[in-house]
């Protein structure tokens, strides 16, 4: 027996040996091989440097989910994150599993276009137009994968989390004490993202996309007079179509269908709101330089989706939700909304300075028939 284990331990220690030999030079020719071989961008776009969209130079695509400042400044100068450094950074990472697959990582992102973005174009406009109900996924923490099987083929996987937590932020010592020094998740959105891109030829594509999202608590910042359902479950789908019509110009149609599940504490008239979203668009890509674009779009969004250019008039800027507004609308045979909007988007000098300008005109604004509105707005970012 002693025997045994003696010969046992020799091997073990012979297999540790030419293990620790053989790993690096089998890791070293896995990185090669993969390093040689000709992988797809589509495979990485997720982590790859983008120009930023319209959303990602908004208010919200700025401060995320996390405390807006305007609700910070009712708290006292006093409250700020622990780390700025690690509170408000933003980041993108995709790394190479195999020659078809990738594992992507975010945070702080416009995960409604980048899920879809696989040539890293720039997006003019300030909502999503072809996946509408993927922004609610916007701001997280993203943790996903992509696999590319064929070079005109692509799907995607993943999953993100949003939350504000009150105990990221510390106070003056001899401010008064409360709740809010309490561990407090305001509130709270877990999402399950999927998407397809097939490329049936190099001009013409289509997308489908789909995503079920869970929130829990009111976001901070939103007043009552929003009457958000404490809870509110959301799954819905949407299905695109490209055409790349030449020099840069580019269209798509889409079509987007969602339901939620509001929470039936709220008192609402209807608890269970079922929509539908559609739009037609046109961009043009390198109009005045490489990193632009200029697009006009069509759009009959959903009238519950707050982050809007209609819910921008009337409650500022806010992320992207699901509100209860549409059930009470619906029972005072609310008009259809549609939205005729024009964007731009640029950035200079690798994307330090990023220049938006976003008008739209909307009828049966809000849906209230024969309401119209007009909204304009510019922006400019500059990096240090």
């Amino acid at each position: 027996m002693i025997r045994f284990l003696a010969r046992a331990a020799v091997r073990a220690v012979g297999v540790v040996a030419v293990s620790a030999v053989a790993m690096p030079l089998l890791m070293a020719g896995l990185t090669a091989g993969l390093s040689a071989a000709p992988l797809p961008p589509s495979l990485q776009s997720f982590g790859a440097r983008q120009a930023l969209s319209a959303y990602d130079l908004s208010a919200t695509g700025v401060t995320g989910f996390s405390l807006q400042p305007m609700v910070a400044a009712l708290l006292g100068r006093d409250a700020r994150p622990v780390d700025d450094s690690l509170t408000l950074i933003n980041f993108s990472n995709s790394t190479v599993l195999s020659s078809t697959l990738a594992l992507d990582a975010g945070r702080g992102l416009d995960i409604g276009a980048r899920f879809t973005n696989y040539d890293g174009a720039p997006l003019p406009f300030l909502t999503p137009v072809n996946a509408p109900y993927l922004a609610l996924a916007n701001g997280g923490r993203y943790t996903g994968v992509t696999f590319v099987p064929a070079s005109n083929l692509r799907l995607r996987l993943g999953a993100s989390i949003n939350s504000e937590r009150l105990d990221r932020f510390r106070f003056d010592p001899i401010a008064p004490t409360g709740p809010l020094v309490l561990t407090y998740d305001a509130s709270q959105t877990k999402s399950i993202l999927g998407g397809v891109s097939w490329d049936i030829t190099s001009a013409i594509g289509f997308d489908l996309t789909a995503i079920s999202s869970e929130r829990s608590g009111v976001p901070l910042g939103f007043a009552n007079a929003a009457q958000l359902s404490p809870k509110a479950r959301t799954n819905a789908f949407g299905v695109s179509a490209h055409a790349d019509i030449g020099r840069g110009w580019v269209t798509s149609a889409s079509f987007s269908e969602g339901m939620t599940q509001l929470d039936q504490k709220g008192n609402l008239a209807n608890s269970l709101v079922r929509e539908q979203s559609y739009s037609l668009a046109i961009a043009k890509h390198g109009l005045f330089n490489s990193t632009d674009t200029l697009g006009f779009a069509f759009t009959r969004p959903a009238p519950s989706m707050a982050g809007s250019f209609s819910s921008l008039i009337g409650s500022g800027e806010l992320p992207p939700l699901v509100v209860s507004q549409a059930a009470f609308a619906v029972g005072r045979a609310a008009a259809t909304e549609s939205d005729f909007s024009v964007g731009y988007v640029t950035n200079f000098l690798d994307g330090a300075v990023a220049l938006q300008t976003n008008a739209a005109y909307q009828t049966n604004a809000q849906g209230q028939r024969g309401a119209t509105a007009v909204s304009l707005l510019s922006r400019a970012k500059i990096k240090f």
